[in-house]
């Protein structure tokens, strides 16, 4: 009887936490594929609302991030399709800007997809939304071989 007690109360504390936790996950992350292979993102500037307040975090710039993270360039082929999937939906469009050479451009993106250069060379993309809960950009880097 004081077994089954015990095991009622922790299953209780389980999913007590298990809410918490869900209640204070911070931004969905999305999954950016490239030619059916996922691309690394990082987590960029965000501000969020969580069970216990709301967080802003505001980032170092993309390139340095990019750096102090070692990633590498993830290796496409010129115009290759890029989708960015996200598990939550965001409430307003995706935005997509990329960087290379020390200039940035907003790039058009229809249906969550849109195409990388067709010159080669290393470029960085910050992908942008909002939900209810607040919003937050992402950052990943490819190279058009």
């Amino acid at each position: 009887m004081k077994g089954v007690k015990i095991s009622i109360i922790t299953f209780f504390i389980v999913v007590f936490l298990l809410i918490i936790m869900l209640l204070n996950a911070g931004p969905p992350k999305p999954i950016v594929l490239s030619e059916g292979k996922k691309i690394t993102v990082l987590q960029g500037t965000y501000c969020w609302s969580k069970f216990t307040g709301s967080e802003c975090v505001d980032k170092i710039s993309p390139s340095t991030i990019i750096d102090n993270n070692k990633i590498v360039p993830f290796p496409v082929s010129p115009q290759s399709e890029i989708k960015i999937n996200f598990k939550k939906q965001p409430i307003d469009e995706i935005e997509v800007e990329m960087e290379h050479l020390g200039e940035s451009k907003k790039i058009k993106v229809e249906g969550n997809v849109f195409s990388a250069p067709n010159e080669k060379g290393k470029y960085i993309y910050i992908v942008s939304s909002r939900w209810d809960k607040g919003s937050s950009s992402y950052i990943f880097t490819i190279e058009v071989k």
